[in-house]
């Protein structure tokens, strides 16, 4: 398969060409760090959302599920934006 940038002869298994992107690679522990920092960012606005959304509404029916659903959703958002941008920023 050739690279559609530079043209040259790329391995059928490669994701990215390492002609274009040189030999740089990520370890894995990198990517699950930049998850954990991603996931742990979401928590702190998850939670910092809730604290204020509770601050208006006091523990009313349907607001303890939302409580708990913010930081989860938050979270889960974080470490997915956190483990993508570590995957990239090695190019």
């Amino acid at each position: 398969m050739q690279c559609t940038q530079c043209g040259r002869e790329v391995p059928e298994d490669a994701i990215y060409c390492p002609h274009c992107t040189g030999e740089r690679k990520v370890s894995d522990r990198q990517v699950i760090n930049g998850g954990l920092k991603g996931g742990a960012l979401g928590l702190a606005v998850g939670l910092a959302l809730v604290t204020v959304m509770l601050g208006f509404y006091e523990l009313e029916r349907g607001i303890k599920a939302i409580a708990l659903t913010v930081p989860i959703g938050t979270f889960t958002t974080g470490l997915i934006i956190g483990l993508v941008r570590a995957k990239r920023d090695w190019k």
